[in-house]
């Protein structure tokens, strides 16, 4: 989907969608990458602006600014604060470029606003031009997004997270995994939930997550038919890990991560593997090898095509049983 950021103003109401929810009190860089007169959105990054000084750091030795083809890619820095908080913002974005353009990015722009709804002004700090947020919700990529891709902005991060909360367990799993008529059945069960998310019952969730927590073939094979559909997968799993528990709930959740990513939403891939491992830790358990694949993707901010190409590898791996 193309974006058109023409002006501050549009830079600063595509903002929350970006993120799937609106900032607050935020540093925020946009990484755009810079091929010819095209200049795309490659991903976004924010912390809190309570944060020390030092995250700064942190946050330029963790974005992707080098482009495949070795140019840099350009920066643009946000702070979105209160007024109580505007000479910590200010140090922030100081620390933030410096930090970038060490590192051999360059700064296209750095703005402030008090908040990204309608109505606040917007100052870019280092020419001094001001205008007015308009509103993200009805600007041309928030609507484009609701209609297209049927992302609605959160109104907090806590928002988002709270989709992955538990809610009723799941029943007991019906039949033995060590059945193969029972594992066919579930996987073509799960792949017509994947197409139709309606069907899938509680009864199925449970079947389903007893399988991918005792078998690593099966698990995978779930793992390609489900990003093949990455929007409806999403929606299985993360149905699915809400109702399950332990290391069900964790593989679920690592599941709907990798889904959530394949359709380019990095924020809820990356709450749902603080999920995980929340849920990890809350057990006593380690993270499992699909989480922390995931999570160094997601830091590393690899493009989704890429890792659909690593997911239908594994279609091509011989099964181990």
């Amino acid at each position: 989907m193309r974006i058109n950021l023409s002006s501050n103003t549009d830079i600063l109401a595509v903002t929350p969608t970006l993120f799937g929810f609106v900032p607050t009190n935020s540093i925020v860089a946009i990484l755009l990458d810079n091929i010819g007169d095209r200049r795309t959105v490659h991903v976004s990054a924010r912390y809190d602006i309570v944060e020390p000084l030092d995250v700064a750091a942190q946050l330029a030795n963790t974005l992707p600014l080098q482009q495949p083809n070795g140019d840099m890619r350009l920066v643009i820095l946000i702070a979105i604060t209160d007024p109580e908080h505007d000479k910590h913002a200010g140090d922030h974005l100081d620390a933030a470029q410096r930090h970038i353009t060490a590192r051999g990015a360059s700064i296209l722009k750095r703005l402030h606003t008090p908040a990204v709804d309608a109505g606040n002004t917007w100052t870019d700090v280092d020419t001094g031009d001001t205008g007015t947020t308009v509103d993200y919700r009805t600007s041309e990529v928030g609507l484009l997004m609701a209609v297209e891709h049927g992302r609605i902005v959160r109104a907090t991060r806590d928002d988002i997270a709270a989709e992955f909360t538990p809610t009723e367990q799941a029943p007991a799993p019906d039949v033995d995994t060590e059945s193969a008529e029972f594992s066919t059945q579930i996987v073509r069960d799960m792949a017509t939930a994947f197409e139709d998310p309606t069907t899938l019952t509680p009864q199925l969730a449970a079947n389903a997550g007893l399988l991918i927590t005792a078998n690593t073939t099966h698990r995978d094979a779930l793992l390609i038919a489900s990003t093949e559909h990455p929007q409806s997968g999403a929606t299985v799993w993360t149905h699915l890990a809400r109702q399950l528990r332990g290391r069900a709930r964790i593989e679920a959740l690592a599941l709907a991560a990798a889904c959530f990513y394949c359709s380019d939403d990095a924020v809820r891939a990356a709450i749902a593997l603080e999920a995980a491992r929340h849920t990890a830790a809350d057990a006593g358990l380690p993270d499992t090898t699909l989480v922390t694949l995931l999570d160094t993707a997601v830091q590393a901010a690899v493009p989704p095509a890429k890792l659909r190409q690593v997911f239908a590898q594994l279609a091509a791996k011989p099964p181990t049983e």
